[in-house]
């Protein structure tokens, strides 16, 4: 049970009233599994498991309804919403980032009538587009894998709120080049994320061994990849934001030198 990282084994993530357990029991069907060592050692402190709330996922695999005794079965589920983010059992972060995609397009059409008044500032919409539209879509980034489809799809989002704040439509058919010379727009919500997951990256390379962070950051599981193509890893995503900024490794070591190059135009 739990999670190995170094000389320490990882059980549980706490927060407020919520727990989570982390396990590598395969079947929870089963005596002294870390579902029935957690409920034991619960009932001995006095204290009872909600089962209507309780619920279990197999990170990179199935599963199935977990019964710990007569009068409770835990439920499985294939995705779990935990501190505003949404957790899926392929590990990946795909679910998220379509999740922040829709919530983008509500607050789009929540603010549709500023975006369009022209008794509003270019200057104004900015500060929508900061306080308001990137503080819901870009909420977790910094840990996103993101392929090709993904990109697109964010851009697409991204634009349709410039579109709206210039006063123009598709059907006037203008480049998002010329809507972002309209609205003095220079850097794309690709770049804003590449470079908060720079920012977040050295901070945690600074990180002293011991920390939990850093553990998390160098560890590799033990089981090996499924056949086919591998995904595209976090890491990678990094390495390449790196080289395009001709960021070297070690970099990070001076925090404002780091800050500044994670915001460097990309080399071509």
């Amino acid at each position: 049970m739990g999670i190995e990282l170094k000389n320490d084994t990882y059980y549980t993530l706490h927060f407020a009233d919520n727990q989570v357990a982390v396990a590598q029991d395969r079947i929870l069907n089963t005596q002294d599994t870390t579902q029935d060592k957690l409920f034991k050692e619960y009932a001995e402190w006095g204290l009872t498991v909600n089962c209507s709330k309780a619920t279990y996922m197999c990170i990179g695999g199935e599963g199935t309804d977990s019964e710990v005794d007569d009068s409770c079965i835990v439920q499985y589920c294939s995705d779990y919403t935990y501190l505003v983010t949404k957790i899926s059992q392929s590990g990946r972060t795909e679910d998220e980032i379509l999740e922040r995609i829709i919530k983008g397009k509500r607050v789009i059409g929540c603010l549709n009538s500023l975006l369009w008044s022209t008794n509003i500032s270019i200057e104004r919409k900015h500060l929508l587009y900061n306080a308001i539209f990137k503080s819901v879509v870009l909420y977790g980034c910094e840990t996103w894998q993101i392929n090709k489809t993904l990109e697109r799809k964010l851009l697409a989002l991204e634009m349709d709120f410039w579109q709206r704040s210039a006063g123009k439509s598709r059907i006037d058919r203008i480049t998002n080049e010329r809507i972002r010379e309209i609205m003095g727009v220079k850097k794309t919500i690709l770049d804003e994320i590449e470079q908060r997951q720079l920012i977040w990256y050295g901070h945690v390379e600074r990180m002293t061994e011991e920390r939990l962070s850093k553990q998390i950051l160098k560890w590799t599981p033990a089981e090996r990849r499924k056949k086919g193509r591998p995904k595209v890893t976090w890491i990678e995503g990094i390495n390449r934001a790196m080289s395009e900024r001709n960021l070297l490794p070690g970099d990070w070591e001076d925090r404002r030198q780091w800050r500044l190059g994670t915001g460097r135009r990309k080399t071509l």
